[in-house]
């Protein structure tokens, strides 16, 4: 189709994750989130927790998100080609049933279809059956928050329902900038799966395996509630302090992929435990929130730890043998896993590895849409993903507003200024807030909405820890370095822009940058690019002339249990609710 000047109309996807059944409610745990795409490129992403303030926001539909991946190309619903969920209830339930193999289900979903076509109001007898077991209802719900939130006619856009993991991989691939990749995506579950390979080439995604015997999601999650940390990614960091001894050996075995779900997490015993009464036999009393970490909480860690890397290794191995092709990408939730990722990039067995920077849920949206864009009969080719700065973002004039409305004093400088201010500060001891450009895509803080510190004090670490995010003083923070700093610092290191992998810091260097060393001596860098984010490179650059260490603490802007913070009034109440001393935003510095 072409346009009145004959220019080719542009070919808009946006893609979605989670499940729309309503705000606050379980869900099935996948985050809502939007993605846009033009002509097979990325215009916008964003999570719809940073919108609406709800870590996660399960059950919520992504009206904030997708409403403001739109403003951001200037269309309207009306103007999409397409919509893609990174969900596909048909082949969950149809892979739900072979799964269990039982009759009385396969009747039941006989049932429910009988009645869903029926004509003569039998088919009000659907209100007895389980939402699972109604595929179509589940679509419907999906395509009612459109409808619904954006007051428009949708039924005459295409509407794909993708198989989670599909969307999972075509997130990885497609942006990888790998013409030929070996793809492996696992997490908890997703439409009956729980891992998959598959091989892309010459932008063609062929899915070769996919299994629903071993999870390690759920073991992962399993093991996270029974100790009741604050979050999953803690795990990783207490592991550290841990001694593997073999805790799971009786019940799991990485070579053969197998594990006895029936010892860690099925059937819960209650709703939110997510494990069993046999794990409770086997390992002891769980963890309540507010108890010590044990030595015994510490060996469960590292175990953990070892099981995920064990199995990790064990499926790459099996990937690649299947594929033979050493350029690797991965996606899911486990794929958030630093330490394995660091010692996949470290192993030789790849030659090339990405991993997509939001790999959980919420990145389904942006593998969604990619599939729908060929669902289309358009080709795609894999394009690099260069950076995460793909939310939203605020001009000056929008800030100073902001400021103005709640009365706070500022200063307002010139880019130079800012670099060399900052800079200062931190070298000072002050704890910065940094709100600059448009906000990042996934879990990590890489430069744009951040909570900086001195890496070369230790001390920082529990002060950020105690004051700011309120967590267990033992968590470990992250750097963020300039990119040729990494050899200096690091070993065996692989370029890592999205905060993603670890690596051993070298053993003369640790001294020099204690706040950002874990107790194992390996940390989890962001790699900065001048031409990836100009500011926040020049400001680490004057920081390191300053001080000979061209690297700064960092780590994501927001306080425990709450979102990275998403708008000027997030920043500001975020900066007066924490021990932060200093607030960089925009043109302006604000100090306490």
């Amino acid at each position: 189709m072409s346009l009145a000047d004959g220019t080719k109309k542009p070919v808009y996807v946006i893609g979605v994750s989670g499940k729309f059944n309503g705000a606050g409610s379980a869900g099935d745990a996948h985050h809502p989130a939007a993605a846009l795409l033009k002509d097979g490129e990325i215009v916008a992403l964003a999570s719809e927790e940073r919108f609406v303030r709800v870590k996660y926001a399960i059950g919520f539909f992504p009206y904030h998100s997708a409403k403001f991946c739109l403003d951001t190309a200037g269309i309207t619903l009306d103007q999409v080609d397409a919509i893609a969920w990174s969900n596909d209830p048909y082949l969950a339930i149809e892979r739900w049933i072979e799964a269990n193999n039982s009759t009385v289900k396969k009747l039941a979903y006989s049932v429910t279809k009988t009645l869903h076509r029926s004509r003569n109001g039998i088919g009000k007898g659907l209100n007895l059956f389980d939402l699972s077991l109604k595929p179509w209802q589940e679509e419907e719900n999906e395509r009612s928050g459109f409808r619904v939130k954006f007051q428009a006619d949708i039924d005459k856009i295409p509407f794909f329902c993708v198989d989670h993991h599909l969307s999972h991989a075509a997130s990885a691939y497609y942006a990888s900038g790998f013409n030929e990749a070996t793809v492996v995506t696992w997490d908890g579950s997703g439409d009956g799966l729980s891992a998959t390979i598959a091989h892309g080439k010459d932008g063609k995604l062929t899915v070769l395996e996919q299994r629903n015997d071993f999870s390690i999601g759920e073991v992962y999650w399993a093991i996270h509630k029974y100790l009741q940390l604050s979050d999953e990614g803690s795990l990783m960091g207490l592991a550290g302090y841990g001694t593997p001894a073999g805790t799971f050996d009786k019940y799991v075995d990485p070579g053969s992929l197998k594990m006895d779900f029936s010892k860690i997490s099925r059937p819960n015993i209650g709703h939110g435990a997510s494990y069993c009464q046999s794990l409770i036999d086997w390992l002891g009393k769980p963890r309540q929130e507010n108890d010590e970490i044990e030595e015994r909480h510490k060996t469960i860690a590292a175990d953990l730890q070892k099981l995920v890397e064990d199995f990790g290794f064990s499926y790459l191995k099996r990937a690649l043998k299947m594929t033979n092709c050493r350029n690797v990408v991965f996606a899911g939730g486990v794929a958030l896993n630093a330490t394995m990722n660091g010692k996949f990039a470290r192993s030789g067995l790849m030659d090339r590895i990405f991993i997509q920077p939001e790999a959980g849920d919420a990145g389904g949206a942006l593998g969604a849409a990619y599939i729908g864009h060929t669902r289309l009969g358009h080709e795609l080719q894999p394009r690099e993903m260069p950076h995460t700065y793909w939310g939203i973002g605020f001009s000056d004039d929008e800030i100073q507003k902001a400021l103005d409305i709640v009365k706070v004093k500022y200063t307002k400088l010139a880019f130079d200024d800012i670099v060399e201010r900052v800079a200062g500060l931190l070298a000072d001891g002050k704890i910065v807030g940094w709100f600059h450009g448009r906000g990042e895509w996934g879990p990590r803080a890489l430069g744009a909405r951040s909570i900086l510190g001195d890496p070369r004090d230790r001390e920082m670490l529990y002060k950020v820890n105690a004051a700011v995010k309120y967590r267990d003083g033992w968590r470990p923070f992250a750097p963020s370095m300039l990119e040729e700093a990494a050899d200096e610092f690091l070993e065996g290191s692989a370029y890592s822009p999205f905060m993603i992998m670890t690596f051993p810091v070298r053993k003369e260097k640790q001294h020099l940058i204690p706040a950002v060393v874990h107790v194992d001596g390996t940390t989890r860098p962001q790699m900065v690019r001048r031409t990836v984010n100009p500011l926040y490179y020049d400001m680490i650059k004057r920081f390191g002339e300053k001080t000979g260490v061209p690297i700064v603490m960092n780590t994501s802007f927001n306080l425990k249990g709450e979102p990275v913070v998403n708008s000027p009034r997030d920043a500001v109440r975020t900066f007066y609710s924490s021990g932060l001393d200093v607030l960089s935003i925009g043109s302006f510095i604000i100090e306490k």
